[in-house]
């Protein structure tokens, strides 16, 4: 009897486990078959009851990140980041630590990400955007200090679901939203289970930039499909715009039972006619229905086109393009804009401001979270391109992207879907601040300096006197009139004690790569060493050295973990006493 109960017991749990097995399987090719065919917020409910039945897998963990990822879900996207590089982090590919440090960027974890992409450095060497980490990684003190002071306001008219994308055109603005008409059953784009995208107008506010009487736009330009990002010629006679091809796009994604069609954007263009009408948009000639080009912009003079494409033969998942519009509006061979600002990433959404500065949306070059918005000064001048991060608060750790600037660029718009916004995306009006410069003035005269009983060798002057920290401008190594205050105190004690000859010593923490540090460090010494020689110190009292990050005062070397407060115990200037 004994024998009997057991084999029935084996039986149960082969039964159960049979059980398990076969809706494990079942749920994975659902979810895998709602995966392929992009519909990703179905593919995640299904996944996550997968999860629940106790399966994991790399490629489960792959697929759930890729969901919320590709829908910039990132917090949600991260979670499943972790665990897929904790668990298979040996046999899953480069681009997952890349995606991973994105990922915690958005989510405010900086020390993390950063020490994710050594990881990708490390890994994957020859690519574009492991090269930009290791060049700028004090990126979040540029970003601090950017190029221009801005306030930032969310519209009020944004709604619970996609506002993004606006232009100028004439005394309104229009933009692109997925609210849903009361009226209207619209149909559901499966990728986000949002209806589909029209073009909508509204009246800005002067001051504000908020935009009232929203409604939508001509009806030419809304059909069943998506429409966005709309660009006007000067004389407002021509528009570009993006809308997802008509045909259903290509058979370009397999599977073993079937064929997937996938929907692909397309440039269309449409002109006013002698009634002051639009015309049947067309699409452009270089449109494919095997890649997307998408998010026009035009230069100044209106003869060359910019837009977003992943057509063959660019370097990342989308790249910048730029193709001549001909006088008789046919159009020349689109050329990919080059390495500098195309990167192994996204970059999108171009825009060419009144002079001539091209801006454009990343998550390839160095940023805070997600897609950053970033400029090239000076189109025209290719030679002396340099991206250019426009820094906070118009990036954020969230997607930033889409921006568009009046013809005096003091003011525009630009699209986020930070967390204290309204919707997923969310339209944000931005006005330039003018700030008068002063500089402190510095009354040498009135140094007061203590008296100091006891000077040996080896002792540090900056701590004797209990100087504040030396700072120095982010990637400079002039004085400021801050430094200066303190410097005059070294200057009163050195006069003081004439027989007194010093070492200036300069150190950095390891956040960036090596040998920028150390360069920057002497840089920084010497310019110390040269103030105080201009202010009365003969020079042969006095020595330099940069140290870069070779002397750490504690742990927080190469991929260790260190806060900020630590990392600040190393970026340090000392003043050494050789003799006295």
């Amino acid at each position: 009897m004994k024998k009997i109960r057991i084999r029935r017991c084996v039986l149960s749990v082969f039964f159960m486990l049979s059980i398990t097995s076969f809706s494990q399987n079942r749920l994975l090719k659902k979810g895998n078959e709602e995966y392929e065919k992009y519909e990703y917020i179905n593919a995640q409910n299904t996944y996550l009851k997968l999860v629940d039945t106790g399966f994991e897998s790399s490629e489960l963990f792959k697929k759930l990140g890729n969901s919320y990822y590709f829908n910039s879900q990132f917090e949600n996207a991260s979670k499943w980041y972790k665990k897929l590089i904790e668990k298979y982090g040996t046999v899953i590919k480069i681009e997952y630590f890349f995606r991973y440090a994105q990922t915690l960027k958005t989510i405010g974890n900086y020390q993390e990400a950063d020490m994710y992409m050594h990881r990708f450095a490390r890994l994957n060497p020859d690519d574009k955007r492991a090269q930009l980490f290791l060049k700028k990684q004090d990126y979040l003190v540029k970003t601090n200090t950017n190029l221009d002071k801005f306030k930032v306001k969310n519209l009020s008219m944004n709604s619970e679901v996609t506002d993004f994308g606006t232009a100028y055109y004439g005394e309104e603005v229009l933009f692109s939203s997925s609210r849903q008409e009361e009226t209207i059953n619209q149909d559901i784009h499966e990728w986000n289970k949002e209806v589909y995208l029209d073009v909508y107008k509204g009246k800005p506010d002067p001051e504000t930039g908020d935009l009232y009487e929203i409604k939508k736009w001509n009806e030419i330009f809304n059909s069943d499909l998506h429409e966005s990002t709309p660009v006007f010629t000067k004389n407002k006679k021509i528009v570009y715009f993006t809308r997802n091809n008509e045909n259903g796009g290509s058979y370009d994604r397999i599977t073993e039972q079937r064929k997937i069609r996938t929907d692909k954007l397309q440039i269309y263009r449409s002109s006013l006619n002698a009634n002051g009408e639009w015309t049947e948009p067309e699409p452009l000639p270089f449109n494919s229905d095997s890649y997307s080009t998408a998010h026009p912009a035009l230069s100044n003079d209106g003869k060359k086109l910019y837009f977003s494409s992943d057509m063959p033969g660019g370097k990342g998942e989308s790249d910048i393009y730029e193709v001549v519009v001909n006088d008789d509006g046919t159009f020349g061979v689109p050329i990919n804009l080059g390495s500098i600002i195309n990167t192994e990433g996204k970059e999108t959404f171009p825009f060419i401001s009144a002079n001539n500065d091209l801006y454009f949306a990343s998550d390839g070059h160095v940023g805070l979270g997600g897609l950053d918005i970033f400029r090239i000064p000076s189109l025209h001048k290719k030679e002396e391109w340099k991206v250019e991060n426009i820094g906070k608060p118009i990036n954020s750790r969230a997607d930033d992207f889409a921006i568009t600037m009046s013809s005096d660029s003091k003011k525009g718009y630009f699209s986020s879907n930070r967390k204290e916004g309204k919707g997923k995306d969310d339209i944000y009006s931005f006005t330039k601040i003018e700030i008068k410069k002063e500089e402190p003035k510095i009354e040498k005269d009135t140094v007061i300096i203590p008296e100091i009983t006891e000077i040996k060798k080896g002792d540090d002057l900056g701590k004797t006197l209990v100087l504040n920290p030396i700072y120095f401008d982010l990637d400079k190594s002039f004085i400021r009139p801050d430094a200066a205050i303190e410097l005059n105190k070294i200057v009163a004690v050195l006069k003081k004690y004439p027989k007194i000859k010093i070492q200036v010593r300069s150190h950095t923490d390891s956040r960036a790569i090596w040998y920028y540090n150390t360069a920057l460090s002497k840089r920084r010494a010497k310019s110390t060493r040269a103030y105080l020689i201009r202010n009365g110190i003969h020079r042969n009292r006095i020595t330099s050295r940069g140290y870069g990050e070779s002397r750490l005062l504690n742990k927080c070397k190469d991929y260790v973990y260190c806060t900020e407060e630590e990392h600040q115990l190393n970026r340090r200037s000392e003043f050494i006493v050789l003799e006295k």
